[in-house]
């Protein structure tokens, strides 16, 4: 028998009946402990109260028994915890409170997307968590890191009755813990967070896309890269942000910049908002519309989409996706990256020609995570389906691309006039 919930819902109690006596000599709080935790057990009726708790409130994850740990330690021994403890907290009550909006109301069946199902198998999940892991060590999030460890340990070992990784990192009650305190402990994401989170995510899927692809092939294409899965979704609502950042830019350069500069915005605009309606075929799964008679006869997978036509000319098939959205799109991403990049950062009058047409322009690290993301993915991943790590972790690149460009100060309008200025 597992007795590890049973301890760890009577820890639970006498910590949290400590807490209420935290004001009071720390003598009185540990003998409060000491006595709840072993009235806890006694058995009323052939049940304990933390047998009924376990019934009632589930298994507690480990994360809540860590953090229930050092909230104890502090109060008893009057001591605080080295480093940014208490910012460290806020950090994570933010992540278990989004996750948590997201998680819970899938996984009782408002959605026909059950993320918590991922957790039982969790090819995907994984790489999210070395994701956050390698982001908190990065920025010296260390106790973020250690509970992200200890909840991986715990899940390797089994020591939960749950064979759900999701049981392992929250928890019902750590969850409404995390949304009350949601309030007081937002912060606006710094941006660099944000970006440096981003390139963690692109590192952790193309490593776990070649270890799953050689590993596990079968798994690697029914389950990572499935059809409406984690990484389609991923790849849309990405583009959704980008779509939003290029309306955003769009309302604050109208009638304001030159023409050039605006129809350069727009394009970009057209196309995030293209590639996210072609990515969930314009939502005809998610709203069971049935795609024309054209597309059943002309898109290989028979859904309402551009990008999956196959057109026969002259007696040839021509597929839309491999010329337009292959082939021309690799060639213009190249022309991109070794042409004009070189040019614009040599020359200064092509430098104020692209700026003024409104071109972002590329920073080093995303020419690097370009070029790795074709290189991995095409050279070490050795599948028909590998396609879509590209897009998923491409996507996510050229969003940094436009919302850290190398030459963000062409959206200030202070510097951009005074760049003209200078350049007359």
């Amino acid at each position: 028998m597992n007795y590890i919930p049973l301890i760890s819902a009577t820890f639970f109690l006498a910590a949290v009946a400590s807490f209420f006596f935290r004001k009071k000599t720390r003598g009185l709080q540990g003998a409060i402990f000491i006595v709840v935790f072993l009235m806890a057990l006694i058995p009323i009726e052939d049940i304990s109260v933390a047998s009924y708790v376990t019934i009632v409130a589930g298994d507690l994850s480990p994360i809540s028994l860590a953090l229930l740990t050092l909230f104890l330690f502090q109060n008893l021994t009057g001591r605080k915890l080295p480093g940014k403890f208490d910012e460290e907290v806020a950090r994570l009550q933010i992540i278990i409170s989004v996750v948590a909006i997201i998680l819970y109301p899938t996984a009782l069946g408002f959605s026909a997307m059950d993320i918590y199902s991922h957790g039982y198998y969790p090819l995907v999940l994984t790489p999210l968590i070395v994701a956050i892991f390698g982001l908190s060590i990065y920025r010296g999030w260390y106790y973020l890191g250690g509970l992200i460890i200890l909840s991986w340990f715990c899940y390797q070992t089994g020591l939960l009755s749950s064979d759900n990784l999701w049981d392992y990192l929250m928890d019902p009650l750590l969850a409404i813990w995390c949304l009350f305190n949601f309030k007081k402990a937002w912060r606006w994401p710094n941006p660099e967070v944000g970006r440096e989170g981003l390139l963690f995510l692109v590192g952790a899927f193309l490593i776990f896309s070649v270890i799953h692809a050689k590993i596990n092939p079968s798994a690697f294409s029914l389950y990572f890269i499935k059809e409406d899965g984690f990484v389609e979704y991923a790849t849309f609502f990405a583009l959704i942000i980008g779509l939003l950042v290029c309306i955003r830019r769009l309302i604050n350069i109208w009638g304001r910049r030159e023409t050039r500069f605006i129809c350069t915005t727009t394009i970009l605009t057209v196309f995030c908002l293209f590639g996210a309606g072609e990515e969930i075929s314009w939502g005809q799964r998610i709203f069971e519309i049935e795609s024309p008679n054209f597309f059943l006869a002309h898109n290989k997978q028979q859904e309402t989409g551009l990008h999956n036509l196959v057109l026969e000319l002259e007696g040839k098939e021509f597929s839309v996706n491999k010329i337009i959205f292959g082939t021309s799109l690799a060639f213009g991403l190249c022309i991109y990256l070794f042409v004009m990049t070189p040019l614009y950062r040599s020359k200064p009058l092509v430098a104020s020609s692209f700026d003024r047409l409104g071109i972002p322009m590329p920073r080093n690290y995303h020419i690097l995570g370009y070029l790795l993301i074709v290189l991995i993915v095409e050279l070490m991943i050795d599948s028909s389906r590998r396609g879509e790590v590209t897009e998923f972790t491409g996507v996510i690149i050229f969003l940094l691309n436009i919302m850290h460009p190398y030459n963000a100060h062409i959206y200030d309008k202070k510097i951009y006039l005074n760049q003209i200025e200078l350049s007359s």
